[in-house]
């Protein structure tokens, strides 16, 4: 028996940084990609790469907050277990602390920049810095959301992406959602 989970494909409205990400992943040379980010929902838990937190994980109502849904995929899987243990031991442990000299009413915004710097995102990854050749989309330090859905459906038992050198919308919608 296989388990099911799905990818939800996701954008922003009015978000300059979601249209730069759809600008620099489209699908062809004409169209913008559908979304700017994944989702992997487990029931109801849902785990994402993040740029401002790095490799989260949540309720599908706390990180669907302020997201569009514009596709939902359904892949089976033969190893759940093995995929889920996977994306808990990608989870950002980064815990910032500010130092002492930053003023108390700035310390949250320190914290916030220190977390965006020190997290486990790939930044370089999302905005299209991974078309450089050499670039390894399953470098476990670093992750932008697709390559995190990537490596989990490998994890999974999926290994439809070994060939491919990045991981982006169209290679995640490409594949055939049964094993």
């Amino acid at each position: 028996m296989q388990d099911q989970v799905t990818l939800l494909f996701t954008r922003r409205r009015r978000n300059p940084v979601s249209w730069l990400i759809r600008w620099m992943k489209p699908r062809s040379r004409i169209a913008l990609a559908l979304s700017s980010h994944v989702i992997i929902a487990i029931g109801d838990t849902c785990y994402e790469a993040n740029m401002l937190t790095g490799v989260r994980k949540g309720s599908r109502v706390d990180i669907l907050k302020g997201q569009t849904i514009v596709r939902e995929r359904v892949h089976y899987v033969p190893d759940l277990a093995a995929g889920v243990a996977f994306l808990e031991s990608q989870l950002c442990t980064y815990v910032p602390t500010a130092p002492g000299w930053v003023p108390a009413q700035l310390q949250p915004l320190a914290c916030a920049v220190l977390l965006m710097i020190h997290n486990n995102y790939d930044f370089g990854g999302a905005l299209g810095l991974g078309l450089a050749p050499g670039e390894n989309w399953s470098d476990p330090s670093k992750w932008f959301c697709y390559e995190l859905a990537g490596a989990f459906l490998k994890a999974c038992g999926r290994n439809v992406f070994d060939e491919l050198e990045r991981i982006c919308e169209t290679a995640l919608l490409a594949i055939s959602p049964s094993c």
